[in-house]
C-alpha cells in the first residue's frame, strides 16, 4: 500500500474530505499535536458546531417529550437527497449549508424555550385554579 502526503487548498478541503470519506480510503494525521486546541484555526467553528448539535439534541428531546412525531430518513441515500433539496431551497452549496441552517436552529431553540416557559407558567396557573376550586368547594 502506497502512502501519499497531500496538502489540500482550504477552499477545496470540504469536498476532498467528503469524497475520501465516502470511499473509506483516507487516514488523517494530526499535524497540530503540539498546539493548544483553542488556538487552532477551526476552533471557533468546531465550538459553533458543538453548540448547534446541543441545540438540535434539545429540540429532539422536546419533540420526544411532547410526543411530536419525527421521521428519520430511510437510509443514507435518502438523507443525502434531503440535504441536497435543503441546499437548493436555501440556494447554498451542500458544504455551505451549516451557515444557513445554524441561525434556523438557534431561532427554533429560542422559540421552543419560550414556549416551554409559557407551558410551565400555564401549568402553575392551572394548579392555582385547581387549588382555588378546592378551597371554594370546601367553603
Amino acid at each position: 500500500m502506497e502512502l501519499y502526503r497531500v496538502t489540500i487548498p482550504k477552499d477545496d478541503a470540504w469536498k476532498v474530505v467528503e469524497a475520501l470519506g465516502k470511499e473509506d480510503v483516507a487516514h488523517f494525521i494530526d499535524l497540530n499535536k503540539g498546539e493548544q486546541p483553542f488556538s487552532l484555526p477551526y476552533a471557533q467553528r468546531i465550538k459553533l458546531c458543538d453548540d448547534t448539535e446541543r441545540k438540535v439534541h434539545f429540540l429532539i428531546n422536546k419533540c420526544n417529550e411532547y410526543r411530536i412525531k419525527m421521521h428519520k430518513p430511510a437510509d443514507a441515500d435518502v438523507f443525502a437527497k434531503q440535504i441536497e433539496r435543503i441546499g437548493e431551497e436555501k440556494k447554498k452549496a451542500t458544504h455551505l449549508l451549516f451557515d444557513a441552517i445554524e441561525p434556523d436552529v438557534s431561532d427554533k431553540e429560542e422559540f421552543v424555550q419560550r414556549m416551554c416557559k409559557q407551558i410551565a407558567e400555564m401549568k402553575q396557573d392551572v394548579d392555582k385554579m385547581v387549588d382555588y376550586a378546592e378551597v371554594l368547594n370546601f367553603v
